[in-house]
């Protein structure tokens, strides 16, 4: 049995500096999967890639390699030396030409992908169906009134399974190379050319943090915005007193005290070690980013949590979802890849498993999308939902996520 990594995947125009602010269109999305403390474009290409310069010379280093001099005078005035990126694993120099050394699509490949994943991607959500009875069945353990057990499963199947093992076993198995190990992170970095395709509906991205033993997840589409704790800040006086970190241990510990059912907010006060007035000041917040929802003197939780008691639906619900990944690689891998072997990735040399990486999202993103059209997921753009585009979760470090 093997741990799962807790993987980060944001796909979107990655903001990390005040130098996004530039009011020209975004050429490129880009992302990480994985884990980086830099901020330096020496490091983490991806703050290289907020310079508009760096885009426009990765468009056109996927077009064909480029000379020396054409990639210098390319990044003049970005701030962006070609030693960066270098260094940062964006480009290689081979046969006396810069190439790409990482994942980029560009808008015809995007095109390639989407038809090869539309037909895989049915073929895998189907192979989880075919499980289906399994899967309800398991799920009828999870008894919080007020909690759609659809969304449950969207959380374990959807994000811990296909998401998080997903990248687990098929780095396993040799389908996919190991992040690489950087100076301050460990990690992949992908990049796609913006254009008309939306991302609306791909369910393919996970933003967690943990404070103290509580994880909190948001997982869903790179299409709507996400709304986590620093939005709470906003809804709460109280929240906006306290740290992240503060925040975060309060409204795990309130969240967990509703795994046990309803309760009044000055049990809750106590469960979070909070004055009464606090404690509804945050509750009240919760309820507004639909996290909780009042019943006369009591809340009650509307998101999923998952406790210690919870192992066995989640450690079935995991082993359901590896037996069908593993089944599913070992006989769709190949076709899949002859699939798609004109994308820019290919021609520009970068080793298959690690472009892999990228194309296993788009699989299991649009799995999802077919599986909340199935039914066994819930729709996070439901009438009504609020927020829309994404599910929101919380667990507990003692879950451990091994099956």
């Amino acid at each position: 049995m093997r741990a799962l990594a807790c993987l980060l995947m944001v796909v979107g125009s990655v903001t990390p500096t005040a130098q996004n602010a530039n009011p020209e269109p975004e050429l490129l999305h880009y992302s990480i999967t994985g884990w980086s403390r830099s901020t330096s474009p020496a490091e983490n290409a991806t703050y290289a890639m907020t310079h508009r310069e760096v885009q426009r010379l990765l468009l056109d280093i996927a077009e064909l390699p480029r000379s020396r001099d054409y990639v210098e005078q390319a990044l003049a005035g970005s701030g962006v030396l070609l030693s960066d990126m270098i260094a940062n694993g964006s480009l290689r120099l081979e046969d006396g030409r810069y190439w790409l050394n990482f994942s980029l699509l560009t808008r015809a490949d995007q095109e390639i992908v989407r038809r090869a994943t539309d037909k895989y991607s049915q073929s895998l959500a189907d192979a989880m169906l075919a499980r289906r009875a399994e899967i309800e069945s398991l799920l009828r353990q999870y008894d919080l009134r007020g909690v759609d057990p659809k969304e449950v499963a969207f959380a374990v199947l959807g994000c811990f399974s296909l998401d998080w093992d997903g990248l687990n076993l098929s780095t396993a198995k040799g389908y996919l190379a190991v992040p690489p190990k950087r100076k301050n992170g460990e990690f992949y970095f992908t990049a796609e050319e913006t254009g008309e395709l939306s991302l609306k509906r791909i369910f393919w991205g996970s933003n967690n943090a943990r404070y103290g033993e509580y994880d909190i997840v948001i997982f869903g589409d790179q299409f709507s915005p996400r709304v986590g704790l620093s939005y709470l800040t906003l809804q709460a006086s109280t929240g906006a007193g306290m740290s992240e970190e503060e925040l975060g241990k309060v409204v795990g510990a309130m969240m967990f005290e509703l795994r046990g059912g309803p309760r009044t907010s000055t049990a809750l006060a106590t469960a979070a070690k909070l004055k009464a007035s606090e404690a509804e000041d945050l509750l009240n917040g919760l309820k507004s980013v639909g996290w909780v929802a009042r019943h006369g003197e009591e809340f009650g939780a509307r998101i999923p949590v998952l406790t210690e008691q919870d192992k066995p639906m989640v450690a079935g619900l995991l082993r359901i979802g590896h037996e069908v990944m593993q089944s599913w690689l070992a006989s769709n891998y190949e076709g899949f890849r002859d699939s798609v072997r004109e994308i820019t990735p290919v021609r520009q040399r970068v080793p298959y498993k690690q472009t892999f990486n990228q194309l296993w999202h788009y699989l299991f993103g649009i799995a999802n999308e077919k599986l909340v059209e199935s039914g066994l997921f819930a729709d996070p753009y439901a009438p009504g939902r609020r927020p829309q585009g994404n599910i929101t979760f919380v667990y507990k470090d003692g879950l451990n996520l091994d099956w």
